[in-house]
C-alpha cells in the first residue's frame, strides 16, 4: 500500500471517520446507509483514506477482559539532548502502550500495563538502564474511566 498525499477531510469524510471510531469493522453497507450515500461513495473514501494514511483501524483491547488490567502512569524528565532517543527506546518496550513527547514539567509521558506489582519492579529496573533519563515520577492508575483519542473533535 503506498502512502500518498494526505486528503483534506470534507464533512462527509469526517463522518465516516466517527463512524469508524465507533465500529472500526463497519462495512461499506452499513456506512453508505447512516451518511446516506451511494456503497461504493463509502468504500472509495474509506479506501482513500486508509491509503493516505489519514486513518488507521486498530484493534483497542480491553485490559481488564484481558487479565492485564493495571496501569502505571510514568512522567519522566530526560536530557534534551536525548528525548527523541529515549522516547523510541521506550515504544520498543512491550509493556509501554503510550508515548508521547511533551513540553512543560516532563519531557515524556508513557503508560506501563502490567499484570502484577512485581511486573513494575522489573520494568523500573529496565528503565533505570536506559541512557537519558534524569528522573521520572509514577502513578498507578485505581481506575480507568474514559480512554479517547479524536483529533477531529471539536472542543
Amino acid at each position: 500500500m503506498t502512502s500518498s498525499p494526505p486528503p483534506s477531510l470534507d464533512a462527509v469524510d469526517q463522518q465516516i471517520v466517527t463512524l469508524l471510531r465507533v465500529d472500526g469493522r463497519m462495512t461499506f453497507t452499513e456506512i453508505a446507509k447512516r451518511l446516506d450515500i451511494p456503497e461504493a461513495t463509502a468504500r472509495y473514501r474509506v479506501q482513500r483514506l486508509l491509503q493516505s494514511g489519514a486513518i488507521q483501524i486498530h484493534a483497542w483491547p480491553n485490559p481488564e477482559k484481558l487479565g492485564t488490567p493495571h496501569i502505571l502512569m510514568l512522567y519522566l524528565t530526560v536530557d534534551n539532548s536525548q528525548v527523541m532517543s529515549v522516547a523510541e527506546q521506550l515504544t520498543a518496550m512491550d509493556e509501554v502502550r503510550f508515548v508521547a513527547v511533551a513540553a512543560g514539567r516532563y519531557n515524556i509521558i508513557a503508560d506501563v500495563y502490567y499484570g502484577h506489582h512485581g511486573e513494575i519492579l522489573d520494568f523500573l529496573a529496565k528503565l533505570q538502564q536506559v541512557s537519558g533519563v534524569v528522573s521520572y515520577e509514577s502513578q498507578i492508575v485505581l481506575k480507568l474511566l474514559k480512554a479517547e483519542y479524536n483529533p477531529l473533535q471539536s472542543l
